[in-house]
């Protein structure tokens, strides 16, 4: 009976001792699990700031990449406007050096028709011979436009008749043909020979004009505006006054 009483109470110990075992673990995995959720939160908390932050980075990225393509797009749009102002410039050079060449032949075919009517009038009068025929002989060749074979035979005959009448006017169309091939550095020498050599000549307002003309091709704007305006006044009921004024006129227009 004793022994008895002595095993249920020994039971009942050890059932006590289990159960407080028991709750101990229950407590720590409590305590474990709680723990776990918290990090679990706070680690959730993180992620979403963390993403925010990417959303931000990414929003920043997309705004930089819209202002470039904008800078991109203004500057091309820049470019083509300058581009377009060149061609236009480039277009208006081409519109002026084509009417300047279209003047040249028109004035110089004008200049050659009176020097024809001139020179079959004195034909008629009295045929030339000698330098005369020579002269003609370079005319002719003008007209013809063999211009090298012209500007030799001017020269010759300035070489060999400088004092001959017809001097001042084979010096004049020795410029012509210099000037019609475009060789104006000549021209213009060959037209201030007629100024310098032989003053008074008929021939001198139409080669103080083609003086003027010759500086003007030059890009020395002063001297043909010095040169053009001597035309007008010095000679003002010649032709050539006409022309140095309406060429003038122009470069006022051009700004030069």
């Amino acid at each position: 009976m004793n022994l008895r009483i002595r095993r249920t109470a020994a039971s009942k110990s050890s059932t006590a001792t289990e159960r407080m075992r028991l709750s101990r673990s229950a407590a720590v995995v409590i305590a474990a699990l709680a723990a776990t959720t918290a990090s679990a939160e706070s680690q959730g908390e993180r992620i979403g700031a963390l993403e925010q932050r990417m959303g931000a980075v990414e929003q920043k990225l997309d705004n930089q990449g819209l202002l470039e393509m904008a800078r991109q797009v203004d500057a091309i749009d820049a470019e083509l406007r300058r581009l377009r102002g060149e061609i236009e410039g480039l277009q208006h050079d081409l519109d002026v050096a084509r009417r300047q060449q279209r003047d040249q032949y028109v004035d110089l075919d004008t200049r050659l028709r009176a020097a024809e009517a001139a020179l079959a009038a004195a034909q008629a009068a009295a045929p030339p011979a000698g330098p005369d025929a020579e002269y003609q002989a370079a005319f002719n060749q003008l007209k013809e436009g063999r211009y090298d074979d012209a500007a030799a035979a001017f020269t010759k005959f300035l070489k060999d008749h400088h004092d001959h009448e017809l001097a001042s006017n084979a010096q004049y169309w020795l410029g012509e043909v210099f000037y019609v091939k475009r060789d104006y550095p000549a021209a213009l020498s060959a037209f201030e020979g007629v100024l310098s050599g032989y003053q008074g000549a008929r021939k001198t307002p139409d080669a103080l004009l083609k003086a003027g003309y010759c500086h003007y091709e030059l890009g020395h704007f002063d001297l043909a505006r010095t040169a053009l305006t001597r035309v007008t006044k010095d000679f003002p009921e010649s032709s050539a006054a006409v022309e140095a004024a309406d060429r003038l006129k122009r470069m006022s227009a051009e700004g030069h």
